[in-house]
């Protein structure tokens, strides 16, 4: 029997995404992660890797409280720029061997509602003119 597919969630705004470098070099932005799931995320690029590349990712979430999960990742396939009305170009990545603390936090937020608020706006207040002499 199939496992049902994982819960995904289109994030906005997108999650800044990392590729660490290692042995003290500073990480270089990849790209902005788009689709979320517990099992993988797209990132909109440009710096595509060809499919099977493996990368050491650093995802930050949206909250700043949170520490940034790192884990590895392996390009399952990718999508080449395709002009300004095709969808983004990008790259379908797999997470390979995650800490299951930071599957939970991604499982945490793929399953949460998505909160759409609006600011609030406060009654216009109406005063008299004439009254003030």
């Amino acid at each position: 029997m199939a496992s049902s597919p994982a819960k995904r969630r289109k994030l906005s705004p997108p999650l800044r995404i990392e590729c660490a470098r290692g042995a003290g070099r500073r990480n270089h932005f990849l790209g902005y992660g788009a689709n979320l799931s517990e099992t993988g995320v797209f990132v909109q690029s440009l710096a595509l890797r060809p499919p099977g590349t493996r990368l050491r990712l650093v995802m930050h979430l949206t909250r700043s409280s949170e520490e940034p999960i790192s884990t590895e990742a392996e390009v399952r396939w990718v999508r080449r720029y395709g002009g300004k009305r095709a969808p983004s170009a990008g790259m379908g990545l797999r997470f390979v061997g995650m800490r299951p603390s930071d599957r939970t936090v991604l499982q945490t937020m793929c399953n949460a509602p998505a909160v759409r608020s609006a600011a609030e706006i406060q009654p216009l207040v109406k005063t008299d003119r004439r009254a003030r002499g």
